[in-house]
């Protein structure tokens, strides 16, 4: 029997058919290989801000491609460490999305900023109101987002994912991956040691540039702070606060007005040497003007309540208790105390006085001109309606004597356009957006001593105002900054870096003071004040020098840090 021959027409076996690279890209994966890749995506991508700051390294000689190589395997491995957490194959991809968008915002303001996603800036982050920011908003965060965690997103909301043949399997998958990055992350750090250790002990904020790294790492150190940093015992300090003898021989009572600077550097100010006049009314007026003072901190968050502490900085950060404030040793001890504020709110100082925001009054007359359409207003609204707020402060206290505190908005960024007036508005071209990088650095100084203008207006209109109300009242009034700020020194721009290694222009901070009749009451010799004016102050000595200067007894009281007591 002989063998059919197949037939002419059968069709042919078709050919293997390739998968396109589409479809390799859609193709099912394990947890851990997409973890894997996105942490290849995120080394790539949202680490630019290290990457764009290698070649400016203090201290480092060696090949810029050599240390690329040798951060690339850092970066990587540190990212799949800290990824591997999440490398299960059930209801990971909303984690995921959540750590790209992360990724995307933090690379944002660590490129256009120079800011560090530490605990203290998530905290920032928490504290800051609807209007500062709006203020940070621009469309490059939108593309970056788009970009960085966008396209990823694209892929991985319709990715299968694999799953193993066990809970068993998939934990010991888990396991080997965390193991594996974690063993060749320090491996990784074994080999450069040697290179790498001088580069980063002379550059500390290496530490704080791995993204998602140090990003998550911060939002999981402030989410657990009540838990590794329990609520301290609170220890009161105003046993023993009481009016001095000046107040019992017939004179007037004090009116004081306290003054936090927002934003403010010591080198922008004309007062303090800058080549530019920014501070032609307070100079008209003939103030004070300490040129070698420093803040707290980098971040209003940390310096105010520093600022008004007993303690000083270096007790106040490692306290073991809460403690009452300035303010409330002045009420204390009988006197009117009042925070005014035109910021978003006192970081706690004021929670135990007398309290009123600017925003009460953006439907009068002042706020529809001094005030925008989201309530944020200029500095000059602190003094509106002042004398109704006055008059609503208890009336027995009220003749002892008033403590005013006036929160500025100052010159807080990145729209520093925002914080002056057309007659303000002196050097130009100005940066009239808030991302800064893109304009020329000078026109970003140009903006920024446009708001120190205005800021100098504002003093001027206080101390014009306290002068008039010399006939009821001795008057006087205290400035300081809570901290400096970059503009773009070192491609870093606001503030908020950590302290010890933040730059000058971040801390040291401009302290003004017009004594008017107040200084006489306290014995104040103004001449030999202007001889001490470069004499080193901080944010240590305004307790005390408020205390000696209102002439309040408290055992808190340290006349060594009375930057007045020298002069009596």
């Amino acid at each position: 029997m002989s063998q059919s021959s197949p037939s002419l027409s059968s069709p042919a076996p078709a050919p293997a058919a390739f998968p396109s690279p589409w479809q390799r890209l859609r193709a099912p994966r394990s947890p851990q290989a997409v973890v894997l890749i996105l942490s290849a995506w995120l080394t790539l991508t949202a680490n630019w801000a290290l990457w764009l700051r290698l070649p400016t390294l203090d201290g480092y000689t060696g090949s810029l491609a050599i240390l690329v190589l040798r951060a690339l395997p850092l970066v990587f491995f540190a990212i799949t460490l800290l990824l591997s957490f999440t490398a299960w194959p059930r209801w990971m991809k909303p984690i995921w999305l959540i750590l790209l968008l992360t990724a995307a915002c933090s690379q944002y303001f660590m490129v256009e900023y120079g800011t560090m996603m530490d605990s203290g800036m998530i905290n920032n982050v928490l504290q800051t109101d609807a209007r500062e920011s709006a203020d940070l908003f621009n469309p490059k965060l939108l593309l970056e987002v788009a970009v960085i965690a966008g396209l990823p997103a694209l892929w991985l909301w319709r990715l299968p994912i694999r799953r193993s043949r066990s809970a068993l399997v998939s934990l010991l998958r888990t396991l080997g991956l965390f193991a594996l990055a974690g063993a060749l992350l320090a491996a990784s750090v074994f080999v450069s040691y040697r290179e790498l250790a001088p580069v980063v002990r002379n550059n500390l904020w290496l530490r704080y540039m791995f993204n998602p790294v140090n990003p998550v790492l911060a939002v999981v150190d402030t989410a657990l702070g009540p838990v590794l940093h329990p609520k301290k015992p609170f220890v009161s300090i105003t046993a023993g606060a009481a009016l001095g003898a000046s107040y019992a021989a017939g004179n007037k009572p004090p009116l004081f007005v306290l003054v936090v600077g927002e934003t403010a550097r010591s080198a922008n100010f004309s007062l303090n040497g800058y080549a530019r006049d920014t501070n032609p009314e307070l100079a008209r007026r003939n103030v004070l003007s300490w040129r070698n003072a420093y803040s707290c901190g980098t971040s209003t968050r940390e310096s105010v309540p520093c600022m008004f502490s007993h303690l000083g900085r270096e007790n106040f950060f490692s306290a073991k208790a809460d403690y009452d404030n300035l303010l409330d040793v002045l009420q204390a001890a009988g006197l009117a105390v009042l925070w005014l504020d035109n910021q978003a709110g006192c970081k706690g100082v004021c929670d135990r006085v007398p309290s009123a925001s600017t925003a009460d009054r953006v439907n009068t007359a002042d706020g529809k001109a001094l005030c925008t359409a989201d309530g944020e207003c200029l500095d000059g609204m602190l003094l509106s309606g002042i004398d109704e707020r006055i008059a609503k402060l208890d009336p027995a206290r009220r003749a002892k004597g008033i403590v005013l505190v006036m929160h500025e908005m100052g010159s807080h960024g990145p729209a520093y356009y925002k914080r002056s007036t057309p007659e303000t508005k002196v050097f130009k071209p100005e940066c009239e957006t808030n991302a800064l990088s893109s304009c020329p650095r000078e026109n970003v100084v140009n903006v920024y001593d446009n708001s120190i203008r205005y800021g100098d207006l504002f003093l001027s209109q206080t101390i014009d105002w306290l002068k008039q109300q010399q006939s009821h009242y001795e008057t006087a009034m205290l400035y300081m900054s809570d901290h400096g700020e970059s503009l773009g020194e070192n491609g870093l721009y606001l503030h908020g870096i950590p302290y010890a290694i933040a730059p000058d222009e971040q801390k040291h901070v401009p302290m003004v003071a017009w004594l008017g009749n107040l200084g006489e009451r306290t014995h104040v010799a103004d001449a030999c004040l202007r001889k001490e004016l470069d004499k080193p102050v901080s944010h240590d000595n305004l307790f005390h020098t408020v205390l000696g200067l209102m002439d309040v007894a408290s055992p808190s009281y340290k006349p060594a840090l009375d930057a007045l007591q020298s002069c009596r």
